[in-house]
């Protein structure tokens, strides 16, 4: 196929949402990614909530195959342990669990290619180029493909956002992490996600279970903070686990199964263009990793739903222009700009004030106030 009506640029959650939801819409779309799945996408490994009601708001059938997905552990449960020693859990409304993103992935794009006729391609795609009548995706391989409209779901380092959203601005990646994986950390409890403030070092350290005995460990730090105090993530987890008295024992009889892994998160900073002439973006490319909580996959597949609406009407009304485009960057932010904000606007409190960690934890003793929290942040 050299020319389509929509090409989704990533195959990552927002990218298979966005497929998924625009089923049935009589338009030819292709899929691309550059990578052969299944394949490994460094990660904490959540599925929060908010990700269902957005595959059910697809389609309720898919929603249900979503929650009866086979590699998972169902998670119910943060614990959050402050520097201070002190701690308390936040018990979660909505149904959630973790699964490794080589999985989880693979099982959106499955149900792609079982469920739609949206064709996958997987090619490196090198460059975009503008013509009177649509766009031009060229590829490492000399081959190219002519599309009406492109959906940039592609990620942290977004070659759509680089090649077309020169009013969008740079990336800007707001968080740094990095992630292992681990078999027999001792302690872990079933259902709960842990989360461990210290005050030798800025950002927190997580432990999420998954099946089989397997836990995702990572290591996450502002960007911001790590410009004013540099720090090597690696060196930081290695310490962690091996020095730090509440946390290396649990790791004595434990075994590291594959290289730790570094990632950008591109938190949301603020309201911005992520969409201008026949483009859009969606999840990390969009920059909707909520700025508190660090997770970005439930806004990844709600902006992938909202893209594919606004696509739909882009060609029911034949109008790709940039200010029409603009009504989806009114339904994500109408949708998940307060959250944001809000997580912002804690993430820099925190950042400037560590010590209100251990005033908040202190304070989360009052169930009342811990089921508050929770409606608040939508967990």
């Amino acid at each position: 196929m050299d020319h389509c009506d929509i090409t989704i640029v990533g195959a990552g959650p927002s990218g298979c949402a966005c497929a998924l939801a625009l089923q049935g819409s009589g338009l030819r779309i292709v899929m691309i990614d550059k990578a052969v799945f299944p394949r490994d996408k460094a990660c904490g490994d959540a599925i929060p909530g908010p990700a269902f009601k957005a595959m059910d708001q697809i389609r309720p059938e898919w929603g249900q195959q979503m929650r009866q997905f086979a590699d998972k552990t169902d998670i119910h449960t943060s614990k959050i342990f402050a520097p201070n020693g002190k701690t308390f859990a936040l018990d979660w409304i909505s149904y959630a669990y973790n699964s490794k993103r080589l999985d989880f992935d693979q099982f959106l794009v499955q149900l792609v290619r079982s469920d739609t006729e949206t064709e996958i391609v997987n090619k490196h795609l090198t460059n975009i180029s503008e013509e009177k009548d649509g766009l031009r995706c060229h590829f490492r391989d000399g081959s190219f493909l002519k599309t009406d409209l492109i959906i940039g779901c592609d990620g942290a380092n977004s070659i759509v956002k680089r090649q077309l959203g020169k009013s969008v601005g740079a990336d800007k990646p707001g968080a740094i992490a990095v992630r292992a994986y681990f078999w027999g950390v001792e302690d872990v409890k079933a259902g709960t996600n842990e989360f461990h403030f210290f005050n030798e070092l800025p950002g927190y350290f997580w432990i999420f279970p998954l099946p089989g005995g397997y836990t995702n460990i990572g290591f996450g730090v502002s960007k911001k903070r790590s410009r004013k105090t540099p720090v090597n993530l690696p060196d930081s987890l290695q310490k962690i686990i091996t020095t730090f008295p509440s946390i290396a024992p649990r790791f004595k009889q434990a075994n590291h199964m594959e290289k730790t892994k570094g990632f950008a998160l591109p938190v949301w900073s603020g309201k911005g263009a992520i969409s201008g002439n026949r483009f859009m973006l969606c999840g990390d490319a969009a920059s909707l990793v909520d700025p508190l909580q660090g997770h970005g996959i439930d806004k990844a597949m709600w902006s992938g739903l909202l893209a594919a609406k606004q696509a739909i009407r882009c060609f029911e009304l034949h109008d790709f222009t940039a200010r029409h485009l603009s009504e989806y960057d009114q339904q994500v932010y109408q949708k998940m700009g307060a959250e944001l904000s809000r997580s912002f606007w804690m993430m820099r409190t925190f950042l400037k004030f560590p010590w209100i960690i251990n005033t908040v934890v202190r304070i989360g003793q009052s169930q009342k106030l811990i089921q508050w929290a929770v409606r608040k942040l939508k967990i």
